[in-house]
Parts: structure tokens; sequence; C-alpha cells
């Protein structure tokens, strides 16, 4: 089965602690690292990772050094309202079985790992077999940040 791509900027905010960041961001004009810290209830350490990760997509930036304080803001404003996550508004870069699939009511299902590596090599060797067991060709799952995304059959009317 092909992969399922994401752009980079949606991808990094399907996170919910970068959400969390980027939403406490749109809030306020600027926001310390500590008052970041405060407000989303993560270390330090991974504030700071998860921030990369949205400065590295462009969405936020450390615009100036104080002392020991760094502060933060929104560099680009991205909707983050339900109606444009809906599925009637699918991703165009989706490969066409899975458009195919999604568009006669196919059920998606998320199932979280945790964020050992070894938990997420595990959980992939463990589908594989299973569709080895089950004769499935193509296994319809894909490896995404801290989980698997699998594609269940078209429902029955």
């Amino acid at each position: 089965m092909s992969k399922i791509r994401v752009d980079a900027r949606t991808m990094a905010l399907s996170h919910p602690t970068r959400r969390s960041i980027y939403e406490a961001l749109l809030s306020a004009p600027e926001l310390s690292t500590v008052m970041l810290q405060k407000q989303t209830e993560v270390t330090r350490y991974h504030l700071y990772h998860h921030l990369q990760s949205l400065v590295k997509n462009g969405l936020v930036e450390n615009h100036r050094d104080e002392g020991r304080a760094r502060w933060w803001k929104v560099t680009e404003r991205v909707d983050l309202s339900e109606e444009n996550n809906s599925s009637d508004s699918l991703p165009s870069n989706l490969p066409d079985e899975v458009l195919a699939l999604l568009q006669s009511g196919a059920a998606l299902h998320y199932i979280p790992i945790p964020r050992d590596s070894r938990d997420i090599a595990v959980a992939k060797q463990t589908i594989e077999r299973m569709s080895e067991v089950f004769d499935v060709e193509k296994p319809p799952f894909s490896l995404m940040p801290n989980g698997i995304l699998i594609i269940g059959p078209p429902r029955r009317s």
C-alpha cells in the first residue's frame, strides 16, 4: 500500500503538544519560554523539542532574547478550526486507492504507541505478521508519529 503523505505543517500541528504550544502563541502577541512551559505543562526539554519542530516548519520563531529569557511568536497563522479538518475536504495528495477507500466509507483507526522505538518496531512487525496470517497482500497501515493509522474496509449499508 502507498504511504499517505501529509504536508509538514499539518504533521507538525497534529501532535497534541505542538498544537497546544501553537494555540498558546496564537492567543498572545508573544510568550517567553517559561510562560509557554507553565501554560502547556511540558518539561523544558520537551518544550524545546516541540518548538524546534514548529520553527523548522516556519510556524513560530524565537524573535528576541532578553537575558536568559527567549520570547516566541507565531510567524504564520494556520486556521485550526474543525471545519477545515473535516473529511469533506480530503487532502489532494492521497494515493488513488486510499482516496477510493475513504470515499466509499472506509473506517480510519489510529492506534497510539508509546514513544519507545522498540514498541513501534514491535507494533509494525505484529501488523505485518497479522497480514501474513490473514493473507492480506498489502497491509493497510501507515506509521505516523506516536502511532499507526489503519484504514479499514468500507462500511456496509
